[in-house]
């Protein structure tokens, strides 16, 4: 019974602002995971004060949500995230194989590679400026190991 009612908190407390029509205050120490690693801020802010960062699917302490902001805990850092990036139930970390990386949004993306016949693989978004092909799916960042951008790909 005690699980049920606090699946059920957590479903309101995710669900969004819109669809309840009102924010979750009354909401208290319910238990939520990542989806992604996400950036603890110290307002309910974008631009407000990064205090540190929880990987993917690691459960943290979830309080209220208000307006697309939830304050959380995960050990000692405590502060607000973005709702959306919360859920109900821990989703598994994929492992894929060969060389790649998490990105800042906790995807993973191929290293960047060398093509036999220099023509773009399947999925990169740019090419380097020393040959490789990078994966990247944002701009920032892309190629900075490899000499920046020589053409973007899409």
């Amino acid at each position: 019974m005690r699980s049920t009612r606090l699946l059920a908190l957590l479903a309101l407390a995710l669900a969004p602002i819109s669809a309840r029509g009102q924010d979750t205050s009354s909401l208290r120490d319910t238990l939520a995971y990542t989806t992604t690693i996400v950036t603890v801020r110290a307002k309910p802010f974008a631009d407000a004060q990064s205090l540190g960062r929880v990987d993917a699917a690691v459960p943290v302490r979830l309080y209220s949500c208000s307006a697309g902001w939830c304050s959380i805990a995960r050990g000692q850092l405590a502060g607000y995230v973005l709702q959306e990036y919360l859920g109900a139930q821990a989703a598994p970390v994929v492992q894929r194989a060969g060389p790649g990386y998490r990105n800042s949004r906790g995807e993973w993306v191929p290293s960047p590679t060398r093509t036999q016949n220099d023509s773009p693989p399947r999925g990169a978004s740019a090419q380097c400026r020393d040959g490789t092909y990078s994966f990247s799916r944002s701009r920032s960042g892309t190629c900075s190991h490899h000499g920046g951008v020589a053409r973007w790909l899409h």
